[in-house]
C-alpha cells in the first residue's frame, strides 16, 4: 500500500512538473509572438570608425565610434559579461554627439584581456588609455552596472579631472558597493559570497572545466525565464532577452571569475560627495541585479545628481526604454558638453 501511494505521488509530481514545463513553455511562445523587438538585428550594429588600442600589459581593446569626430564626447562603458553590442540603440547615434563605444578588456573584441590584475584600478587606466586615444578633451562617462562602477572610481580618485576634462556621468543601473552587496538579497548573499570565497577563487584555477560545462548547456525556456527575470523587467521583449543570454554565454569564464574578485575593491560610498560633476542616475524599478535603493542612494549623496526611474523597467534600461533613454541622455550631452568641435 505504501508503495503503491508512493507510486500515486510520484506521477503527480511528474504531472505537476510536466504541467509547469508546458504553461512556461507557452509563455514564452506568447512573448516571442508579440514581440516589437523581433526584428532587430542585434550584434549586427556597427560604429562609422573603429580600431584597436594596443596596451603595454598585452591587452587589446576594441573601440568603435558613432557621430562626427569632436574633441568633445561620450564615453559608454558596458556591464558585466556583456560587450559593447548591448547600446544597440545607442550605437546609430545620438544627436550631432561624438560617441565613443569600447569592449572591457576579456569582453568582446577586446582579447586577450593582458596579464596585469584584474580589477577596478586596472579597467579605470583601460578607460583613461581609451578617452586619451580619442584625444577627447571634454567627455561624459555612460558607464551601465559595472560600467558605472568603473567612472565613479576613476572620478573619486581623480578629482582633478572633474569639470575640465570630466563633464558628466551617467550611471545607468549601478552602485557605489561591491556589486554583490547591493543585488536583490544582498545582505544573504554577501554573507555567501564571503564565506564561499576561497572556494570560488579555487574553482576559478579550474576555469577551463567549466568552460566545458557551460558550452555543454543549451538555451531551453527555463534559461530564458531567469535571465528575463533577473536582468529585465516585465513585459520586456524576447528578442533583447536571447540576445543579452548569447553575450553572457560567449563571455569567457575566467573573466567571469575575475570580475567577481574584482567587486571586492570597489567601495566609493564615502568619496561620492568628492563627485562633483552633473550626474545623471539611471535605474528601473524592477532592477533585480543592481536595486533601485543603490541608485537612490547615488542621486542622494552625489552633489548634482538627478534620478531618473522607469516603471516596470529592470537592469537593461538602455535597451528595455531605449526611445527615452536616449532622449535623456540627448539633453543631458546638450546640456553638459555645449559647444562644437
Amino acid at each position: 500500500m505504501a508503495r503503491r501511494t508512493g507510486l500515486i505521488a510520484l506521477a503527480g509530481t511528474a504531472i505537476g512538473v510536466g504541467a509547469g514545463l508546458a504553461a512556461q513553455k507557452a509563455a514564452v511562445k506568447r512573448r516571442r509572438l508579440n514581440d516589437t523587438e523581433a526584428g532587430e538585428d542585434f550584434g549586427k550594429r556597427r560604429g562609422v570608425r573603429s580600431r584597436t588600442i594596443e596596451l603595454s600589459d598585452g591587452a587589446r581593446i576594441f573601440v568603435e565610434e558613432a557621430g562626427p569626430p569632436s574633441k568633445r564626447g561620450a564615453v559608454f562603458l558596458h556591464g558585466s559579461a556583456l560587450r559593447t553590442d548591448v547600446w544597440h540603440y545607442q550605437l546609430g547615434g545620438i544627436g550631432d554627439h561624438r560617441l565613443v563605444f569600447y569592449d572591457l578588456r576579456g569582453h568582446g573584441r577586446s582579447r586577450p584581456k593582458g596579464d596585469r590584475r584584474y580589477n577596478i584600478a586596472t579597467l579605470v587606466d583601460d578607460l583613461i588609455a581609451v578617452i586619451d586615444d580619442a584625444g577627447l578633451e571634454e567627455v561624459v562617462l555612460v558607464g551601465h552596472s559595472v560600467g558605472g562602477m568603473i567612472a565613479l572610481d576613476l572620478c573619486s580618485s581623480q578629482t582633478d579631472l572633474l569639470g575640465s576634462r570630466i563633464k558628466g556621468v551617467v550611471c545607468v543601473n549601478t552602485t557605489h558597493r561591491p556589486a554583490y552587496e547591493t543585488v536583490t538579497g544582498g545582505a544573504a548573499i554577501a554573507r555567501a559570497e564571503r564565506v564561499l570565497r576561497r572556494p570560488l577563487d579555487a574553482l576559478g584555477n579550474y576555469h577551463e572545466r567549466v568552460e566545458y560545462l557551460r558550452k555543454i548547456i543549451r538555451p531551453s525556456d527555463s534559461l530564458f525565464m531567469i535571465v528575463s527575470f533577473a536582468a529585465f523587467g516585465p513585459h520586456s521583449s524576447a528578442r533583447q532577452v536571447d540576445f543579452t543570454y548569447d553575450m553572457l554565454a560567449e563571455t569567457s569564464t575566467d573573466v567571469i571569475f575575475d570580475l567577481f574578485k574584482a567587486y571586492r575593491d570597489f567601495e566609493v560610498t564615502e568619496l561620492l560627495p568628492d563627485v562633483t560633476v552633473p550626474v545623471l542616475v539611471i535605474t528601473g524599478t524592477h532592477d533585480r541585479i543592481t536595486v533601485p535603493g543603490a541608485s537612490q542612494f547615488l542621486a542622494e549623496n552625489l552633489p548634482k545628481a538627478e534620478l531618473k526611474t522607469f516603471d516596470k523597467a529592470g537592469h537593461m534600461t538602455m535597451m528595455e526604454r531605449h526611445a527615452e533613454f536616449n532622449t535623456m541622455l540627448a539633453a543631458f550631452f546638450d546640456e553638459v558638453l555645449a559647444g562644437k568641435g
